[in-house]
């Protein structure tokens, strides 16, 4: 009896009270937990961009060479990377044997030997099933952040999460690592639902550490969060002391700035690529100015609840991938926020779709590195030789034109779900103030 008490306890806690003691919604969420992981198993051994190599190269110099610093810029999810593979190659010496291709310096060759390698689909496995494990997190944690007592809603926002297009897409067959700071991300949003305000920024600082996105809701969470004037600096000084750690860290173990080397990146000149050239040296970068109003909007709100800010989240995400150049991958780090709001509006469900569709179509911008290349481990030879989208359509039509078309359309939806979300915002707020005055 005590065992099955046990295992009870855990069952409550991993699906939820509500959920758990609900035998058509326990049974609907095995349904659709099985279903999303056999998708996410067939997909596992086939797929992946060049990245994902890359990822685990700099990892294998530090577990194979004892060099810490082969990706300071992310130090955080490099020892991640690292640590992992330093246990699989402990437990199954098959990973062990591709040390020689991880630790080749010309891409080129290490990318054909690797696909062309005879364990190619056991490696790969391994290698995804450290954003399997996350994502595992990811689908229960994201289920707690709203609709308590609500546990249909819980379900279908689980549902939604375990179905996603885009997590599937990124995370099985794209296979990036933005599912780690996801993680972290959520586990901070969970912490501040229940108003552990300082926790919740510290692990925020963590995950800023991680991958500089959080970094673009601390504003946001710290208006949410703040009590007292003092609070601000509080917090402030908590969130971005994630950065500070690193960067400290960086200068005196490898003499480096993080920070600065960040932001002389091409990755974070996606921020400033669109702009209003205006005279001479003078021009105004969109998405700051953009991002400013959004902050200051989301400060003029009197009633700052968690669903509206969450909203804000949504429409800080959507922004970014509506005006600036941006990589798949990034397209992640909005699901959680838009997986809530279609609980309540299933229209957007449909606006995604349509996101998803068109990202098929941007993906060519790109070139084969990230179309016919995710397929190479299938037939390295077949699909290295397979002409490309790009030259297909060059015979037509300029290639750039016909992408940058679609991804006009891209922004155009995007927009229009920003501008969705905050009528959204508007009919909460709305309540809150009805029943506000009920009271």
């Amino acid at each position: 009896m005590r065992v099955k008490s046990f295992f009870r306890s855990i069952g409550k806690v991993i699906v939820t009270k509500e959920i758990f003691e609900n035998k058509n919604l326990l049974r609907l969420l095995y349904k659709y937990f099985l279903v999303g992981m056999l998708i996410r198993l067939i997909l596992l051994p086939f797929f992946f961009q060049r990245d994902l190599l890359s990822t685990y190269q700099r990892a294998a110099q530090t577990v194979f060479g004892g060099n810490l610093g082969s990706d300071f810029q992310q130090f955080i999810i490099n020892s991640i990377h690292s640590i992992y593979l330093f246990i699989i190659k402990s437990i199954l010496p098959i990973v062990g044997e591709y040390s020689e291709i991880l630790l080749q310096t010309d891409t080129w060759s290490s990318w054909v030997n690797f696909i062309s390698s005879e364990n190619v689909f056991i490696v790969i496995s391994l290698f995804k099933v450290l954003y399997l494990i996350f994502d595992i997190l990811c689908m229960f944690l994201v289920m707690r952040l709203l609709f308590d007592d609500e546990p249909e809603k819980k379900l279908k926002v689980f549902k939604l999460w375990v179905l996603n297009p885009f997590v599937i897409f990124i995370l099985y067959i794209f296979a990036r690592h933005d599912i780690i700071g996801i993680f972290l991300t959520l586990v901070a949003l969970l912490l501040a639902k229940y108003k552990r305000k300082y926790w919740a920024i510290f692990v925020l600082a963590l995950a800023v550490a991680a991958r500089f996105f959080p970094m673009m809701i601390l504003p946001i969470l710290i208006f949410y969060l703040a009590d007292k004037k003092k609070d601000y600096i509080i917090l402030f000084s908590a969130g971005i002391s994630g950065l500070i750690a690193v960067e400290i860290f960086s200068y005196f173990y490898f003499g480096r700035s993080v920070i600065f080397s960040l932001i002389n990146t091409q990755h974070f000149n996606y921020i400033l690529s669109s702009k209003l050239e205006l005279v001479i040296h003078d021009r105004i970068f969109i998405f700051i100015a953009v991002y400013i109003i959004i902050i200051l909007s989301y400060l003029h709100i009197r009633k700052k609840t968690f669903d509206i800010f969450l909203n804000y989240c949504a429409i800080i995400y959507l922004m970014y991938v509506s005006i600036c150049y941006f990589h798949p991958q990034y397209l992640l780090w909005v699901v959680p926020f838009l997986i809530l709001i279609f609980v309540r509006k299933k229209v957007l469900y449909r606006y995604h779709w349509v996101q998803f569709a068109l990202l098929m179509v941007i993906l060519i911008y790109w070139g084969d590195l990230v179309t016919k290349f995710v397929l190479a481990p299938i037939d390295p030879k077949y699909f290295i030789y397979l002409t490309g989208p790009i030259p297909i359509i060059n015979r037509f039509y300029s290639p750039s034109k016909f992408v940058n078309i679609f991804r006009s359309v891209f922004t155009g939806v995007s927009l229009w779900m920003i501008y969705l979300i905050y009528k959204e915002n508007k009919n909460i707020s709305l309540e809150n103030s009805i029943n506000n005055n009920k009271k």
